[in-house]
C-alpha cells in the first residue's frame, strides 16, 4: 500500500473548549443562597441583576436548561440601564455567552474597549466568542486583557497562548505556554503546545520532555497522543509510534489522522 503522508506533519491543539467557570465556593454560596432565597421565600430584597446571577450560577453548576438563561434574561430586562452603565454589560455577555450566541457577545465587545474592561471573565468571553466566530486577530487583545486582570488564570493564559499560535506568533506563545508549565508543570494543553512548537523548531529533546509530561499527566489526551506519535515516527521509533496510536484510537476510535498515520506506519513495513 503506498505512503499517505498523513504522519509528516504535526498538528497543533487550537480547538479547546470554552472555559467553564467554575465559582468559588463563597461566591457560589451567595449567589447561590440569594437565589433560592428568592424563588423560597419571596425574598423582595434580592434586585433584578443579583436574581439573573443567581439563574446563571444554577445553569452553570447545577443543570444546563435553557429556561434559566431565558429567566436571566427577563431580569437583567428590568436594569437594563443599569447593566448597560457601570456593568458594561457584563452580565448580558454572560447569558448570551452560555446560550453559545457567540455573534451576541461580539456585539457588546464591538462597543467596548478591552483596556476599560476589568472584568477577566467578560474580557475572555467577549474574545473566546470572537474566535469561534474565526476572528482570532479581534479576539487576541480580549484574551490578553484577561490575562492582565487574573494573569494567574493559566486556563485564561492557554486561551491567549493558543490564539497567539493560531495567529503564527508562534515566539509570543512560547513564552505563554512557559509561563503556564512553570506554575503548574503538569499543564495538559500547555505542555502540549509547547511539544508542538519545539517539533516545529526541530528541539526534538524539548519536544520530547514536554510531550511526556502531558501524557504522565493525562495519558489520555487526544492531541498530544497525535504529536507524540508524530515524534515518535520522526525520530525513528516506528513501534513506539504504533503503539501511541493503537492507545489512542482505543481511547478515541473517531479519530480520523490517527487512522491514517496508522495505515501510513504499517504499510512502510511492508
Amino acid at each position: 500500500m503506498p505512503h499517505n503522508g498523513s504522519i509528516d506533519i504535526p498538528h497543533v491543539a487550537v480547538t479547546d473548549h470554552y472555559i467553564r467557570r467554575r465559582p468559588g465556593q463563597d461566591t457560589l454560596k451567595k449567589e447561590i443562597t440569594a437565589f433560592l432565597g428568592l424563588k423560597c421565600f419571596n425574598n423582595d430584597r434580592a434586585d433584578a441583576i443579583t436574581t439573573a446571577r443567581g439563574f446563571m450560577e444554577f445553569y452553570e453548576r447545577y443543570t444546563q436548561s435553557k429556561g434559566l438563561l431565558d429567566s436571566a434574561l427577563q431580569y437583567l430586562g428590568r436594569q437594563q440601564a443599569v447593566e448597560a452603565g457601570a456593568k458594561q454589560n457584563r452580565d448580558y455577555i454572560r447569558a448570551y455567552f452560555l446560550l453559545q450566541d457567540f455573534g451576541k457577545v461580539a456585539e457588546y465587545g464591538a462597543a467596548l474597549k478591552p483596556g476599560s474592561m476589568n472584568d477577566a471573565w467578560a474580557a475572555y468571553r467577549i474574545g473566546e466568542a470572537l474566535y469561534q466566530l474565526q476572528k482570532a486577530g479581534d479576539a487576541l487583545p480580549w484574551y490578553k486583557r484577561a490575562t492582565e486582570v487574573w494573569p494567574y488564570s493559566l486556563d485564561f493564559q492557554n486561551k491567549y497562548g493558543i490564539c497567539l499560535m493560531s495567529l503564527g506568533k508562534t515566539g509570543e506563545a512560547l513564552k505563554v505556554f512557559s509561563f503556564i508549565v512553570s506554575e503548574n508543570a503538569a499543564h495538559v494543553s500547555a505542555n502540549t503546545n509547547l511539544g508542538y512548537i519545539y517539533m516545529q523548531q526541530g528541539n526534538n529533546t524539548m519536544a520530547y520532555n514536554h510531550l511526556l509530561a502531558a501524557r504522565q499527566a493525562d495519558p489520555d489526551y487526544e492531541q498530544n497522543l497525535v504529536n507524540l506519535a508524530v515524534w515518535y515516527h520522526t525520530n525513528k521509533r516506528p513501534d513506539d509510534a504504533e503503539k501511541c496510536l493503537r492507545h489512542l484510537l482505543n481511547k478515541h476510535p473517531d479519530n480520523e489522522r490517527a487512522k491514517a498515520m496508522l495505515i501510513d506506519i504499517v504499510s512502510g513495513r511492508g
